[in-house]
């Protein structure tokens, strides 16, 4: 896991159309902030999420925030199942149980700020399992996720 650096940041510009696009759980994600340019404090991308798909259930280790650009989704949180649409702002603390899913029939996008400056650098290493022959082993998937803070569950 990243660890927040001493360091301090330096000032990141990210033009439209830059960034480094990652496929996993069946989504991509266009990271904008990785933690190496934000000294592990941050990671910001721009989430694509085909119809019907979303991650499993989750714990992340750290605060993470949606913001929902086009689509619809159905948020999970704690148990409780909300939907919303653009506009929409979702908060999940560090440690909150959580998932989502694109109920609509387009492709939905949010924003995904995660206090965590490895989620990207997680979201990479999910993402060589998922393109892996057959398909990514869940035993693997899960030791991942707790190598990066988290836990899917």
């Amino acid at each position: 896991m990243l660890q927040k650096s001493t360091v301090a940041a330096t000032p990141v510009i990210v033009h439209a159309g830059e960034g480094q696009v990652v496929s996993a759980y069946g989504s991509q994600i266009l990271f904008k902030l990785t933690g190496e340019q934000s000294a592990g404090q941050l990671t910001v991308g721009l989430a694509m999420v085909p119809p019907g798909v979303g991650p499993p259930p989750h714990r992340e280790g750290a605060d993470e925030l949606f913001i929902i650009v086009e689509g619809r989704y159905e948020v999970l949180t704690e148990g409780r199942r909300t939907e919303v649409g653009p506009g929409a702002v979702v908060y999940h603390p560090k440690g909150c149980v959580h998932a989502f899913r694109n109920i609509g029939d387009t492709v939905a996008r949010h924003w995904v700020l995660n206090a965590a400056g490895d989620f990207a650098r997680f979201f990479e290493r999910s993402a060589e399992l998922f393109a892996a022959p057959g398909g990514p082993d869940p035993a693997r998937l899960a030791e991942i996720a707790r190598e990066h803070g988290s836990e899917l569950v």
